[in-house]
């Protein structure tokens, strides 16, 4: 098994084999947080326009996601995982747009499989991985914070010790947990980067399935 680490759009554009695109603040973990709501699937699109539009065809649908990291207007929930774990949507289809990871999705062109991950799913996704063993593993991280958990998930794959709560630091510590630290932030709840690094929280993955009219993401029970 070769692991190949890369980042951003372009890393997703060029990211082979079994592909795992990183959002941890906040896309991956908000729909790993869906699915434990009970969310039937998710529909991650690349922009706010497309959203609008799917829904405009299925107003059952409901929007999730942000831009610049704020909830979009006409939209039913943000991109925040402590207001989706306090959601309504069992059995519900949401249509998902996020800044970094969603768009990170719709780039993945030459993914045979791929995946959205993040610190919730961490254990279930190394354990699939074994299991599949594939001759190519891309970890794309969409942004700088993601490289910390880029790292975390090549070293559980091989194996290694890892210190939990020196990566909990590295995150905190990271600029772009700043706003979640910041009260006057109500956008980017403390609760959020709590969530974001519970470790394990779930047994599945987020399986994105490519589909005629687009991906969909799937809760994968491992």
């Amino acid at each position: 098994m070769r692991m190949v680490k890369l980042k951003g759009i372009e890393g997703a554009k060029q990211a082979s084999g079994l592909v795992i695109i990183v959002d941890i603040l906040r896309a991956a973990t908000v729909e790993a947080c869906a699915f434990y709501k009970g969310a039937r699937y998710i529909i991650p699109v690349a922009t706010k326009e497309e959203a609008f539009s799917i829904k405009e065809k299925s107003p059952e649908f409901l929007l999730i996601g942000e831009e610049g990291g704020y909830k979009i207007k006409g939209f039913d929930y943000g991109n925040s995982p402590s207001e989706i774990l306090n959601a309504n949507i069992k059995d519900r289809i949401l249509i998902h747009r996020s800044s970094s990871g969603t768009r990170g999705l719709n780039n993945a062109f030459d993914a045979e499989e791929l995946i959205f991950g993040s610190f919730v799913i961490a254990s279930s996704l190394v354990k699939y991985i074994q299991q599949k063993s594939p001759e190519v593993v891309s970890i794309v991280a969409m942004d700088a914070e993601d490289n910390i958990f880029s790292d975390y998930l090549e070293k559980a794959i091989k194996g290694e010790i890892i210190d939990k709560e020196q990566v909990r630091k590295d995150l905190y510590n990271h600029p772009a947990s700043a706003w979640f630290i910041d009260p006057s932030k109500s956008d980017f709840p403390n609760d959020d980067i709590n969530i974001v690094l519970d470790f394990d929280k779930f047994n599945f993955i987020c399986l994105v399935n490519k589909t005629a009219s687009g991906l969909k993401t799937i809760k994968h029970q491992i």
